[in-house]
């Protein structure tokens, strides 16, 4: 039993410092070599950084049926993958996701919006939290892209459901997250509806990770002075 133990930890500490190693070189191949060193990383039994891939294209429902009826799902504009028509299909698990994309849609600068994929892959941005001693994943609904000063530049946006039991501990792995990846993203922020409205918290805050690390309930940040109501 001794053996084993010492052989996992040193084939986990060697497989980090090679992949640390050689990371440009991996970046650089092909997404079919890439996806052979993912499938390594996702041995690991600790939450590793991975690059996304390009989505380069994607299935999705253009209709649905709701008792007898067959219905289109609403279209949306300017979608990082579209149709020839330019258009996206998309069926939100709430009111109030629709509100979050027309209002990323209307700032200054905005170029497309991604809406992440909820099933693992080379193309979905998956989050590490913890829960009951388990690591988990979350993966945030929405990526918002934008031109600012000639750059372009990425919002992380998480239209965050409260009802759930593990809504704080994805809060709080998004939180972490945050504070480890932070220069990647021009805003980092977790929206949730209370009381009919929706307050957002933007986790580029080193007082609101530290307030979210120590909470208890979900709820009470989103409706503290840590937040604000989003627009």
């Amino acid at each position: 039993m001794e053996a084993q133990a010492y052989f996992d930890a040193e084939a986990d500490r060697l497989a980090k410092a090679w992949l640390s190693k050689f990371e440009a070189q991996i970046h650089a191949l092909s997404d079919d070599r890439k996806e052979s060193y993912r499938q390594i990383i996702e041995m690991s039994t600790e939450p590793q950084d991975m690059g996304l891939v390009k989505p380069e294209a994607r299935y999705e429902a253009t209709k649905v049926r709701e008792k007898d009826e067959v219905k289109s799902l609403p279209v949306w504009d300017r979608h990082l993958l579209c149709d020839q028509a330019g258009t996206y299909p998309a069926e939100f698990k709430s009111t109030w996701e629709p509100m979050v994309v027309e209002a990323e849609s209307k700032r200054n600068g905005f170029l497309f919006w991604y809406r992440n994929p909820s099933q693992p892959g080379q193309s979905s941005l998956g989050i590490a939290y913890e829960k009951a001693g388990h690591y988990r994943i979350v993966r945030p609904d929405f990526l918002f892209f934008a031109e600012q000063d000639g750059m372009p530049v990425v919002d992380l946006i998480d239209p965050h459901g409260l009802h759930l039991d593990d809504a704080l501990p994805k809060l709080q792995g998004l939180a972490l997250y945050a504070g480890n990846h932070m220069n990647f993203f021009r805003r980092i922020e977790s929206i949730a509806q209370v009381k009919g409205k929706l307050r957002t918290l933007d986790l580029k805050r080193q007082d609101v990770r530290a307030a979210i690390s120590a909470a208890q309930d979900a709820e009470v940040l989103f409706s503290s002075g840590l937040a604000d109501d989003y627009q």
